[in-house]
């Protein structure tokens, strides 16, 4: 699994089991220009993360790709229009 940097705190010890945030999958659709194809964006997920990888947020929840997309979606943080994702108007992390 990639790891990468937080500007934030929270407890990682998890990351070791395949967990990857919510705002991780976000900063991959940032990188891209904020829009992408779901596939794409699933494809780039599983390249950075591991195909095996369990996806979550910041409070520990736990969400497999789609449900991960329909969490971010409900809070704002992503919109999905048929099957392409776009950043939503809600920043990815509160900073705790």
């Amino acid at each position: 699994m990639t790891m990468h940097a937080h500007d934030h705190d929270h407890d990682h010890s998890h990351e070791g089991d395949g967990f990857v945030f919510g705002h991780e999958v976000l900063s991959i659709l940032a990188d891209r220009g904020g829009r992408l194809p779901v596939a794409d964006l699933k494809s780039a997920a599983s390249a950075a993360f591991g195909p095996e990888a369990i996806y979550g947020n910041c409070h520990g929840d736990r969400f497999d790709f789609e449900g991960l997309l329909a969490f971010l979606s409900s809070k704002g943080k992503m919109t999905l229009e048929g099957d392409v994702a776009s950043l939503g108007h809600v920043p990815g992390c509160s900073g705790h």
